[in-house]
């Protein structure tokens, strides 16, 4: 957190510094000094809250608002009106610095009316998207095979709004699916969070049922307030929970699905990443007893799993993988996520291996532009 905050400081302060200097220092009026500065010292306040322990979360929300409402508009206006005097400075023309300076307001404010949106309805923008995906090996009995795919529900962020939670059932129930896949992240930071949706959940139906497996999240690495035996027995008890639902959750093991003489695998690992995240789970453990030329889809929480240890399993010719979230900002084709995670959202493929990712439901923060919250039909189909 201290590196973070170190990171954060420049971006927070600086703008206000240099837009006082520029527009305030000559007209020192008190309101647009506390509209400049007010923001800055609460948030500064609230990070200061998480350095001292306290993991509240509204505390983290608040913050996470703040800086998109904020300090993003700023940063914004602070770019473009500086572009303007520079441009002014080049021209000789005062008036060019003072458009800059009124296209910068209008930006900035135009971004502040923007992430207002997916603060407060964009997270809700539930959408249903059917993708035909090619699957190397698959047997004939599979073809047009229904499978959703969950990801990141995050249920403790609904907690106010579990009727959000109800329109997801819903909608997935009437795709009427063969076969439900959960990748993980069912919980922000602890079990209790997913016991006033068990009965919500349970509605989830499909003819061959639900898998699912663990996140990141499901670890409850993030929650502080657990020693690490304790979080070991919640770990346990979101799995019998999943369970007491009706759900299958595969802790590095596998499943067969069966349609007449054809069978499909499906195979689960516990979340497999790099640090700073938890790694859990065992691929060969998964893969112990399917047949070498057998077609195999794998559940596993984070992408980076696929190109780091999946695409020499030749046998697994879809993986399935949420964790993204597309960083809950996309804009057409683009999400700044890619910088971080080259596979982040859609399909992908590496010769006849393919992965879905999915950029999920929820999230920790109730936030969302462009990457709505996305519920997948997958349609297997043979990969001719």
């Amino acid at each position: 957190m201290w590196k973070l905050l170190i990171y954060l400081l420049p971006i927070i302060l600086l703008p206000d510094v240099l837009i006082g200097l520029a527009h305030l220092r000559h007209a020192p009026q008190l309101w647009r000094i506390l509209l400049l500065c007010v923001p800055t010292l609460v948030l500064l306040v609230l990070l200061l809250l998480q350095l001292l322990g306290v993991h509240e979360a509204w505390v983290l929300r608040l913050s996470f608002a703040l800086m998109l409402l904020v300090v993003l508009p700023k940063v914004a206006f602070l770019l473009v009106d500086g572009a303007g005097w520079l441009l002014g400075l080049a021209c000789r023309q005062t008036v060019v610095a003072q458009w800059g300076t009124r296209v910068a307001l209008v930006l900035a404010v135009a971004l502040a009316l923007v992430q207002t949106y997916g603060l407060t309805w964009g997270w809700q923008r539930l959408q249903t998207v059917r993708h035909d995906v090619p699957v190397a090996g698959l047997p004939q009995a599979f073809g047009g095979y229904r499978v959703v795919h969950l990801s990141d529900l995050h249920v403790g962020t609904f907690a106010a709004h579990p009727e959000f939670l109800e329109r997801v059932v819903d909608s997935v129930n009437a795709l009427r699916p063969d076969l439900i896949l959960f990748t993980g992240d069912m919980v922000n930071h602890e079990t209790d969070e997913i016991r006033p949706f068990l009965a919500t959940l349970s509605r989830l139906h499909a003819k061959d049922g639900v898998l699912s497996v663990l996140g990141n999240h499901d670890y409850q690495v993030y929650s502080h307030r657990f020693t690490l035996r304790q979080r070991a027995e919640q770990v346990q008890a979101l799995i019998a929970l999943q369970q007491s639902m009706g759900w299958t959750v595969l802790c590095s093991e596998h499943r067969a699905i069966t349609r007449g003489t054809d069978t499909l695998y499906v195979a689960g690992v516990q979340n497999v990443s790099h640090p700073p995240y938890p790694s859990h789970g065992r691929l060969a453990d998964a893969l112990r007893g399917i047949p070498a030329t057998d077609c195999t889809l794998l559940l596993t929480h984070d992408p980076w799993h696929w190109r780091h240890g999946v695409v020499h399993h030749t046998q697994v010719a879809l993986t399935l993988s949420g964790h993204t979230h597309a960083m809950q900002f996309r804009v057409g084709s683009f999400s700044p996520v890619k910088w971080i995670s080259p596979e982040w959202g859609g399909l992908y493929t590496q010769n006849r291996q393919r992965l879905f990712v999915s950029t999920g439901i929820g999230a920790v923060v109730p936030y969302r532009i462009g990457a709505w919250p996305q519920i997948d039909l997958l349609v297997l189909q043979p990969d001719k």
